[in-house]
């Protein structure tokens, strides 16, 4: 239904606007002469003249017109070269959905992958509205893996498992979405805890496609192995995984976090402290996770560091503190900014929010053009723009509210597990500091006499570059 929509939206767009003035190059009074302006622009690199001429020629023309899809094609390809990715997209869409004339269908159809996979992009409506449910058949190998893998993806979220192996089936061997497929249905052995089935798919896939990989897919992959070695206490294994992985994932704090959970249970202590204050930097400051103050003082508790350790306990109330005492008070989630403003900085989140902020540039670089657009395109393409702002508002209350509610309880389990901490922190106080069986710490780090490797102390400042080396030279202060 969204999809039909937004079809009949683009119709009312092209149609129903009015003239207005216009600027730069005249438009030829004839359709003959516009259409024939629209080509000889594009094919001279004039995206602007050539998308307001083909937008011209749309207005007084109808379906039946048997160039109306060429003028809409002619009025996408122009669009995307101005980097107005979701304007282009929408009439791609149309034709393609439309499938009026064939032969570009596609076209129409390769287009919409190239801007899946290089913008942000509307996810309803062009993969789950269409490229996902439709019935499109005929393309060549490489748009009909495109189409196969998202129609097989979106089956599997269906909970359609034989129809998503259908599709899987008809991808070609040497497709780059033949991995992506296999590590899909490998993540989906994880969710069923088929855990050894999904660690030899997993490595059946490095195996398969050594060096042919897709970064961000190799990456995936090496971090599912991490968590299923870490699952089974297998921490050396997660750890070396996680390492491999770090000079391709420089900027996220989730895998530092995950790997200082690894280095805690391999009684590094010190290491897991090192990267947990490598999250204080600046460029990780939209990190939300409240474990990693739990984390911080499980730390500091091995090593008898109680002081500190109840430190913890203050970073967690002063980073999270109201939406504690929200939570507290029994306010409604919707209803408190503190946790509204967490549930925003979110890895859930991100996607919407970057496919806002492209709708906001391009509707911004819609302005900038009206010059050499002209008015009337660039009344219509403001509208598509408006339109779409709204939608994405509807969507992101919507998911706010679902992460809102992880949030707090994230919060609630984290607070909860530093009060036990800190009561355990008391009855060490009692026992005399007395060593927990089985947790002594890795030997105590030491700077050596001289060397290859420069080593040095900071004072409250570093590199995001050099978190990887970050220790925290704390004293053990237990008793054996």
């Amino acid at each position: 239904m969204r999809a039909q929509a937004l079809i009949g939206m683009v119709a009312v767009v092209l149609l129903l606007a009015s003239a207005t003035g216009c600027s730069g190059a005249q438009l030829a009074e004839e359709r003959d002469g516009v259409f024939s302006q629209a080509v000889e622009a594009s094919l001279q690199g004039d995206s602007p003249f050539a998308a307001r001429a083909a937008h011209h020629y749309l207005r007084s023309g109808t379906v039946d017109d048997p160039r109306y899809d060429r003028a809409i094609r002619l009025l996408a390809d122009n669009l995307r070269d101005l980097k107005l990715s979701y304007g282009a997209s929408l009439w791609y869409f149309e034709i393609a959905s439309a499938r009026r004339d064939v032969e570009l269908v596609e076209d129409a159809v390769v287009a919409l992958a190239e801007i899946v996979q290089t913008y942000p992009h509307d996810q309803w409506t062009l993969i789950d509205g269409f490229v996902a449910t439709a019935d499109i058949s005929g393309l060549t190998t490489d748009a009909q893996a495109f189409v196969h893998y998202h129609q097989g993806l979106h089956s599997l979220r269906q909970g359609q498992t034989e129809w998503t192996q259908g599709f899987f089936d008809k991808l070609p061997e040497d497709s780059p979405y033949k991995a992506r497929a296999r590590y899909v249905m490998a993540v989906d052995k994880i969710a069923d805890y088929q855990l050894d089935a999904a660690s030899e798919e997993l490595e059946s896939i490095l195996e398969d496609f050594e060096g042919d990989l897709p970064e961000d897919l190799s990456d995936d992959i090496h971090r599912a192995l991490a968590r299923l070695a870490f699952e089974e206490q297998r921490f050396e294994e997660a750890l070396e995984r996680y390492q491999s992985i770090r000079e391709t994932a420089p900027d996220d704090p989730n895998l530092l976090l995950e790997m200082a959970w690894t280095e805690f249970y391999l009684h590094n202590y010190r290491r897991s402290l090192g990267l947990l204050l490598a999250l204080d930097a600046p460029s990780f400051q939209n990190l939300i996770a409240p474990e990693r103050f739990m984390l911080e003082a499980l730390n500091l508790q091995q090593l008898c560091q109680f002081e500190p350790a109840r430190t913890a306990v203050v970073r967690l109330a002063g980073q999270y503190g109201q939406a504690l005492d929200d939570l507290r008070q029994g306010m409604p989630l919707n209803e408190s900014q503190a946790l509204r403003s967490a549930a925003r900085l979110r890895e859930a989140s991100e996607d919407l929010a970057g496919y806002r902020l492209r709708l906001i540039r391009e509707r911004e670089l819609v302005e900038r053009n009206r010059p050499r657009l002209g008015g009337q395109l660039s009344n219509d393409l403001a509208d598509l723009y408006d339109r779409a702002l709204t939608e994405v508002d509807r969507r992101e209350q919507e998911l706010l509210s679902r992460e809102m509610e992880q949030v707090a309880m994230e919060l609630l389990g984290a607070a909860e597990g530093v009060r036990l901490i800190l009561h355990e922190i008391s009855v060490a106080l009692l026992r005399g500091r007395d060593r927990v069986e089985g947790t002594a710490p890795s030997a105590v780090f030491e700077v050596p006499r001289g060397g290859e490797q420069v080593f040095y102390k900071f004072t409250g400042e570093f590199w995001t570059d050099e978190i990887d080396d970050l220790i925290v030279p704390l004293e053990d202060r237990c008793i054996e």
